[in-house]
């Protein structure tokens, strides 16, 4: 039974966040943050049986990630449904027999470190920080070092370009001043070398196992943006484009600007979901939101 009605601008909103996780799922199936955002709104419309289908289709992505404990949660909720559907008893099997195998008391529940692990997305992901666990970050320290290596291990560029534009980026992102947009290390090194960036970007969704979203193309309420301080929107080239319920999504550029996503995190009173976009979509975002100059 649905809580709240929704108005027709909600439906029409919800209806437009799933044609595009819809999307997204298709092409990443193994995306669980994308699932259980599909999930959620379908529920919000009242669809039971999309809602089950991406219940299944998120047990699944939850298993293939070794996130088992919220894929037995998953299976738990299909089998209330449907006791003896053969395929979700067989993943729960399977689970219980990988949880033994490694030494996990599926009887007594499964230990913390697992569902810590499951939380978090598993190794690489892009991890959903606690709220005790954001008390200290140092805004500072912006991940460019780490973006710099990992362009520099994975040969995009020569590691003497790499050095001389992190040091520019570095130089120009140092005390900026109010309203003034973040310099990427990306947009710094790809100028208008649009193949190069999205090879990048790619190569970063699957170090990091985060989904892509094309933000150029999504039609999102602005007003969303302005939830964060420009510090950190403006500032660190990051931008909210959809909330679902208690589920806030953030776009970003760096997915290895830790001190950037903490102090996201506590700036909202939600759950952050992290999606990577093109720096230059953020840009043109947060441009049009801010009533920005456009860049020379």
């Amino acid at each position: 039974m649905l809580e709240h009605t929704p108005s027709p601008e909600e439906q029409a909103q919800i209806t437009h966040t799933i044609e595009m996780f819809e999307v997204i799922t298709r092409t990443q199936p193994d995306d669980y943050q994308s699932l259980e955002i599909l999930k959620e709104a379908y529920g919000k419309l009242g669809s039971r049986d999309d809602t089950l289908r991406t219940s299944r289709k998120l047990a699944e992505a939850y298993f293939n990630v070794g996130s088992y404990a919220l894929a037995m949660q998953e299976c738990e909720v299909l089998l209330q449904h449907d006791p003896n559907a053969p395929e979700v008893l067989a993943m729960l099997g399977d689970i219980e027999s990988r949880l033994q195998a490694a030494g996990q008391n599926v009887t007594g529940g499964i230990k913390h470190g697992l569902i810590a692990k499951a939380m978090g997305g598993g190794e690489g992901g892009l991890v959903r920080l606690d709220r005790k666990d954001q008390e200290t970050y140092n805004l500072h320290e912006r991940g460019e070092e780490q973006l710099a290596k990992f362009l520099i291990v994975q040969q995009f560029f020569a590691e003497q370009d790499v050095t001389a534009a992190l040091a520019n980026v570095q130089q120009k992102n140092k005390n900026l001043p109010g309203h003034t947009m973040a310099n990427s290390l990306l947009v710094e090194l790809c100028g208008a070398d649009t193949n190069k960036l999205d090879l990048i970007i790619s190569s970063l969704v699957d170090r990091t196992k985060a989904a892509f979203i094309p933000l150029e193309y999504y039609d999102f309420d602005r007003q969303l943006a302005r939830m964060l301080p420009d510090n950190l929107t403006i500032g660190r080239l990051c931008v909210p484009f959809d909330l679902i319920s208690r589920t806030i999504m953030v776009a970003c550029c760096n997915p290895f600007d830790a001190a950037g996503r903490a102090a996201v995190q506590q700036s909202l009173d939600y759950t952050v979901s992290w999606y990577l976009a093109r720096p230059t979509a953020i840009e043109r975002t947060l441009q049009d939101v801010y009533r920005l100059e456009l860049k020379a």
